[in-house]
């Protein structure tokens, strides 16, 4: 499957630097949890914030992309 990872916070928001299309593992569901094949998808604030890492850093290497909308494809 394709993800949009960063490694890196972003300098002076110049994001297309960091952002990085690359293939990796299918993911398997745990418990009440789901897969969904991603239709379409956005980045919004929260995504900005996380590759800015401010106000909060987030654990990198990070996936970004917290607005998707799909089909699910599994449920654990």
């Amino acid at each position: 499957m394709k993800a949009l990872v960063y490694e890196n916070y972003a300098q002076d928001d110049n994001f297309e630097s960091i952002l990085e299309l690359r293939n990796i593992p299918e993911p398997v569901p745990k418990p009440n949890e789901v897969i969904f094949r991603v239709k379409a998808a956005s980045l919004n604030y929260d995504d900005i914030w996380g590759m800015r890492g401010k106000p909060l850093a987030v654990p990198l290497p990070h996936i970004s992309g917290t607005d998707a909308a799909g089909e699910v494809t599994a449920i654990g």
